[in-house]
């Protein structure tokens, strides 16, 4: 769990990002600051009728080196925020076409649903990653948050996942007491 942002895209250490478009236009959340980073690529596929972000359509793009992941996998969505069932569809479809892609680890964002229940999200998601698991998923977001509801619905499953979260925040040691002052010379 990572939360979104430019640092978080940048380190991560992943072969594929997994995006859920849905029908609002421009791109909002994940897919819109993935596209953004690649410099509208999804946009220009919506555009030029290459990618409908229909509901079990996909479209696999590369990166281009504008991300540090090599494939970039879009998958449609229906009206959101998704129904339940709705999301665990998404979530099975695109877990199993990672699966079947061969990607290590993959990095996505949860789709949204109805009602914003993390608890439910995690659950359907955890549930639909079972299915044919990867060696590593990394799910961004607000990481205190998705932990806490991994770890419940990992909990209620009984299920041997591991679920680690990043640190909220990395903080420099304070300066030794051995160290030159700014401008200091050292001989």
């Amino acid at each position: 769990m990572a939360e979104l942002g430019l640092q978080a895209i940048d380190g991560l250490d992943v072969d594929a990002l997994a995006v859920f478009v849905g029908p609002e236009r421009p791109l909002q959340g994940f897919a819109g600051f993935a596209d953004w980073r690649l410099c509208g690529a999804i946009s220009r596929a919506i555009r030029g009728g290459v990618f409908h972000a229909a509901p079990d359509e996909a479209l696999l793009l590369p990166s281009g080196g504008r991300v540090a992941p090599p494939r970039i996998f879009c998958f449609g969505l229906p009206e959101v925020p998704l129904s339940p069932e709705a999301f665990l569809h998404a979530a099975r479809a695109a877990c199993e076409a990672l699966a079947r892609a061969g990607s290590e680890a993959f990095a996505t964002s949860l789709p949204p649903l109805a009602g914003g229940d993390g608890a439910i999200a995690a659950k359907l998601w955890l549930e639909a990653s079972l299915v044919r698991p990867v060696r590593r998923q990394v799910l961004l977001g607000e990481a205190r948050a998705l932990q806490r509801d991994l770890v419940a619905a990992r909990d209620a499953r009984s299920a041997e996942v591991d679920v680690v979260a990043p640190p909220s925040r990395v903080e420099m040691p304070s300066r030794g007491r051995a160290l030159p002052h700014l401008g200091g010379v050292v001989r």
